[in-house]
């Protein structure tokens, strides 16, 4: 009974069953977030395969951008935090760049055109030039102000 698998088809006015051998279809993967919901008198589906390239496109595009929001939102935090260690935050948000851009590479590189490549490649560009050109204002200001903090310092 566990081995039991459907495929779902949409169609106008078409009263036929389809068999698919969906393990040998090339497709997205994805798995359900909440593995321990069950409903009653419903159908539980652990892992659905996309098959259709529009669908995936429109999928991996909408994944691709709330993440960069969340990213977004983490570095407009670090900018607007007075924090002890400053350079350590913005070292957690290069981080957390670059684990993005690794992930979006291992995850749907396979799925992905090369427009939307070029596209994800320049996003992440931008939000890395923005982080390392903040930690290099700080990293001035710092020293700026340990200068003057000497010359100061010495004067008396």
């Amino acid at each position: 009974m566990n081995d039991v698998r459907y495929l779902i088809i949409k169609e106008k006015n078409k009263k036929e069953v389809m068999y698919f051998e969906y393990d040998k279809l090339n497709g997205f993967n994805m798995t359900s977030k909440n593995k321990n919901i069950k409903l009653k008198d419903a159908i539980n589906v652990n892992k659905m395969v996309i098959i259709n390239p529009s669908f995936i496109e429109k999928l991996i595009n909408k994944k691709i951008n709330s993440k960069i929001k969340k990213l977004v939102d983490l570095i407009g935090t670090i900018y607007e935090s007075d924090d002890d260690d400053p350079a350590g935050s913005l070292m957690q948000a290069l981080n957390e760049v670059e684990k993005f851009k690794r992930e979006m590479i291992n995850k749907y590189l396979n799925y992905m055109t090369k427009e939307q490549i070029n596209l994800l490649e320049k996003k992440i560009g931008i939000l890395e030039t923005e982080v390392m050109t903040h930690a290099y204002k700080l990293n001035e200001q710092s020293s700026y102000y340990q200068e003057s903090y000497e010359e100061n310092r010495k004067s008396r």
